[in-house]
């Protein structure tokens, strides 16, 4: 914008008499940018009233004030009594109080043997432990995507073995049994070490916060995805009671908002297994969670591919045609659903017309991947032979036909890459 330019803002400030100065409304850009940075960091402390009672406590420390120090300690051990988890952060402010509190303890004039030392190693072993088990998992996690080499993990294991055999310290420690359950399931997958981790964030889940439960309840459907990639759709099932789960709980919300992708993720899963009902629920139950400018697309692509699998095509057909999709993502399976309705009503004219303009505008499209073209275009190209295989009925013999239908059959299973395969599969196979 034109009125935020330099020499605009440089007039407005210092006056329309005054020279431009570069240098000085660099400067002038450079402190005002620091002192939004301090007013950030000064609304995160606000937010952490546990942090910022921790501050004045220090600040009181130092200055001298016992009295007031002693006061701010005891606000500061019930701010911490007052919360539910117990993960690697509140023992670290459990930490900072044994700390503080040894501080004011050694100004007594006469000092007796207190437990603040012997709780200051207690609550740093603990804190010790439970970051070694949270960053293990995250190394796990990433590992199962051929981020790190295998030869990177052996030690965070042997490290952890002996903490493991102490059931004294798991039983004083219930987030560290969560964190072993998800090492078992990302080092040795199945559905024990499955139902192990799932169990124990059941139990535990009040013990965590929010951004640790979302990546132990991740490490739970990324076994679930590989399932289902693996031609498992029974893990589907998992899956839902995964999202269901995290939704009853609040967890898949970021500042009351719900990712267009994770929505998109969580109808799929629905209709994956049949439950059309809830899923209808829940894509109008958390419309509005949406971002405005990525609302009306959502809602929109998800709705029609609900009455899609409801084999309810027209309506999927009216619910497409009001909407300007403008994330490519939503565009193309926008024009796919519609090309597989137009093909399951035998509506021929409106199928070749909707599959000539689609595959222009991949071709021409500049902002797709080379992947996504060829993959979208051969699913166009099997389609347009499998609609010409289709009017064919009754024109020619049924051996024929169906000597035909086994060639496109095979060239199906074959062509790569190719979206929608299971679908042409499927449909090939109820028209045999």
């Amino acid at each position: 914008m034109k009125n935020l330019e330099k020499r605009a803002v440089f007039a407005l400030v210092y006056g329309a008499n005054e020279s431009f100065n570069e240098l000085k409304i660099n400067n002038l850009i450079s402190d005002l940018y620091e002192l939004l940075l301090g007013y950030l960091a000064y609304t995160r402390r606000e937010s952490d009233p546990i942090a910022e009672q921790y501050h004045s406590l220090m600040a009181l420390l130092e200055r001298n004030l016992d009295k007031q120090a002693g006061v701010a300690l005891e606000k500061y051990r019930a701010l911490l009594d007052r919360r539910n988890d117990r993960t690697a952060d509140w023992h670290r402010h459990a930490l900072r109080y044994w700390e503080a509190g040894e501080m004011l303890h050694s100004r007594q004039p006469r000092r007796t043997a207190g437990e603040h030392l012997r709780r200051q190693v207690e609550t740093l072993f603990h804190t010790h432990i439970l970051e070694k088990l949270q960053l293990s998992v995250a190394m796990l996690s990433r590992n199962t995507l051929a981020v790190l080499g295998p030869d990177e993990m052996p030690q965070w294991q042997n490290d952890l073995q002996e903490v493991r055999s102490d059931k004294g310290l798991i039983a004083a420690l219930p987030v560290a049994e969560v964190y072993f359950a998800a090492q078992d399931l990302l080092l040795r997958p199945s559905p024990e070490t499955f139902v192990a981790l799932t169990t124990g964030l059941d139990t535990h889940h009040p013990h965590f916060q929010k951004d640790e439960l979302n990546a132990l309840y991740q490490c739970a459907l990324n076994y679930c995805i590989r399932r289902i990639n693996d031609g498992r759709p029974e893990a589907y099932n998992d899956a839902l009671a995964l999202y269901r789960t995290l939704l009853d709980r609040g967890l898949l919300l970021q500042n009351g908002r719900l990712s267009q992708w994770t929505y998109k993720n969580i109808a799929t899963t629905g209709l994956r297994n049949g439950a059309f009902d809830w899923t209808e629920k829940f894509l109008t139950d958390y419309r509005d969670a949406l971002l405005p400018a990525e609302r009306d697309n959502a809602f929109a692509f998800n709705l029609a591919t609900l009455y899609f699998e409801k084999q309810d095509f027209t309506h999927a057909l009216r619910t497409l045609q009001n909407v300007e999709f403008t994330d490519i993502t939503y565009h193309v399976g926008a024009k796919i659903l519609q090309l597989k309705s137009f093909y399951l009503l035998d509506e021929t004219e409106a199928l070749q017309s909707l599959l000539d303009a689609t595959e222009r505008w991949l071709r021409r499209n500049k902002s797709m991947s080379a992947f996504g073209k060829t993959t979208n275009l051969h699913f166009l190209m099997i389609l347009r032979q499998l609609n010409h295989w289709k009017q064919k009925k009754g024109r020619i013999s049924a051996v024929k036909l169906e000597k035909e239908r086994l060639q496109l059959f095979e060239k199906v299973t074959r062509l790569q890459p190719l979206a929608n395969r299971d679908w042409i599969l499927r449909v090939m196979e109820e028209s045999a």
